[in-house]
């Protein structure tokens, strides 16, 4: 073999050498992943002594060397000792149940009481069942000289049904909030002696629904006039009607208003554009965040009535993984991460217009760091590595990334978090009922909880809310009905 086959040859080897060291690479970390998603913790912190190296890697550089933000506000050593434990006070605002517990007439005969010691806990009474009867008289003249006279029978939220509202609110809560399927409703039901048939409940639900409307499309004005819609979308299970017994994957598609604590669920059975396009058709003026999905970009990217913004918390996620495949580069860059949340966490109760001004004297230049990194890590990353893709990530998005320091956008979030708070509950609801029994079923889901979202965010108790609202659109017409949102129903609570 001549000196040029062999140089040939070695060339190849070395070739094929450097291609199996990358997919070498590539399978661990993948394994390191999927070691972490299913052993891991849950947190996404930094090892200590990484986090020191890179803040020391940094300081060390002159280019990334800035003067170190003050001390945020919220106290990040280990929580002092509570200072005189003992028992919580019990409620005020509980129901008072008096048992009065007396020695024998005979042993205090002649003696007068002077004090009695008074002892408090909090107790509990199983959730009862009650029957109300509603009892209208009948008048008549004795002269029979006019028609009988009886006051007008209420209206029912189900006519006909024979079920109250407080029964009513009772299912939704428990089926929506508290994610009971149907059949354990049904038993416990059962063991308090009451018998209530689970396609019942569906059927309650479904008028429910249909009444709840109102509330649906007032909920969805609210957030397309609020200026700021947080959007994620997660997948829930569907029985498909063409295929018996097969089910099919549908999206609950979240629209998340923060400034005006409304949250909007719509239910589609594509995770394609059509949700949100058809959700922002007519109105949506403002700032649009999302993750980095690329459906976002397509619906939102030729509008210039919207501005769109990134999630910081997704582009951390990569990096995370990065650094749990031992990349170098990664903690250095999770240190700036970090430096931004900080801030964030000092001005969490300001307002927009103080957010802002901290925002525009810090975080553009930490971000300016980040940038940097990012660009630096690109350049000597494998395009494909955990660090590549990362960066590629960032880089690719950072216009979206970093609209929440641009001036006048301090009502923005550095992320998506919230509504993806708002979203998770409905993942606990797919594991209990495990699916949606139809794909008409889905419009009733979107509706209920869409209201009990939006209860938790005004901090409105959803049984007290549901019972008020179905009661009054029970007896409302569409002209009358007037505003019916979590929120009213707070203010008509505190004017009483």
């Amino acid at each position: 073999m001549s000196i040029e086959e062999l140089q040939k040859e070695v060339a190849r080897l070395q070739e094929e050498n450097r291609l199996l060291q990358f997919a070498k690479t590539r399978a661990e970390e993948k394994l390191k992943d999927l070691l972490r998603r299913f052993f891991g913790p849950k947190s996404e912190k930094m090892d200590p002594a990484q986090l020191r190296l890179a803040l020391e890697s940094i300081q060390s550089d002159e280019n990334l060397v800035e003067e170190e933000p003050p001390a945020p506000s919220v106290v990040e050593t280990l929580p002092r000792n509570r200072q005189g434990g003992g028992r919580r006070p019990v409620p005020v605002n509980l129901p008072l149940v008096r048992e009065v517990i007396d020695v024998p007439e005979s042993e205090r005969m002649g003696m007068e009481k002077i004090w009695e010691e008074v002892t408090e806990e909090i107790d509990y009474r199983p959730s009862q069942f009650i029957r109300r009867q509603i009892v209208r008289p009948v008048y008549a003249s004795k002269s029979k000289d006019q028609a009988p006279v009886q006051a007008p029978a209420p209206k029912r939220v189900i006519p006909g049904s024979g079920v109250g509202a407080g029964l009513i609110a009772h299912v939704l809560v428990s089926r929506f909030c508290d994610h009971l399927p149907y059949y354990r409703l049904e038993q416990i039901a059962a063991r308090q002696g009451v018998t209530i048939d689970r396609q019942k409940m569906s059927t309650w639900v479904e008028h429910a629904a249909v009444l709840l409307k109102t509330v649906y499309d007032q909920l969805r004005n609210a957030v397309l006039k609020s200026g700021y819609v947080q959007i994620d979308e997660t997948p829930i299970s569907v029985i498909d009607p063409e295929r018996d017994g097969v089910t099919r994957k549908g999206w609950l598609w979240a629209y998340h208003a923060p400034t005006a604590s409304a949250l909007v669920f719509d239910f589609n059975l594509s995770r394609g554009q059509e949700s949100p396009k058809s959700f922002f058709e007519s109105q949506g003026a403002g700032v649009i965040q999302t993750d980095g999905y690329g459906v976002y970009p397509v619906v939102f990217g030729g509008r210039k009535d919207i501005e769109h913004a990134g999630c910081m918390a997704h582009a951390r996620r990569m990096w995370v993984n990065a650094n749990e495949s031992g990349d170098a580069a990664a903690p250095a860059v999770l240190a700036e991460i970090q430096k931004l949340y900080r801030i964030e966490a000092e001005i969490r109760d300001a307002s927009p217009q103080e957010r802002s001004a901290v925002r525009e004297s810090r975080s553009t230049l930490v971000m300016a760091n980040l940038h940097r990194l990012c660009q630096q890590t690109l350049a000597q990353a494998l395009p494909a590595s955990a660090t590549g893709r990362a960066a590629s990530y960032m880089l690719d998005r950072w216009p979206q990334l970093e609209l929440f320091t641009k001036p006048n956008m301090g009502h923005v979030l550095i992320d998506n978090n919230p509504v993806e708070r708002g979203i998770r509950p409905t993942a606990i609801g797919r594991k209990n009922w495990l699916f949606l029994g139809h794909p008409t079923a889905g419009w009733r889901t979107a509706v209920i909880y869409s209201i009990i979202g939006s209860c938790k965010l005004a901090k409105v108790n959803p049984y007290e809310y549901l019972v008020w609202a179905l009661q009054r659109l029970a007896t409302a017409t569409t002209a009358d009905v007037g505003l019916v949102t979590p929120l009213d129903y707070l203010a008509v609570k505190e004017q009483r």
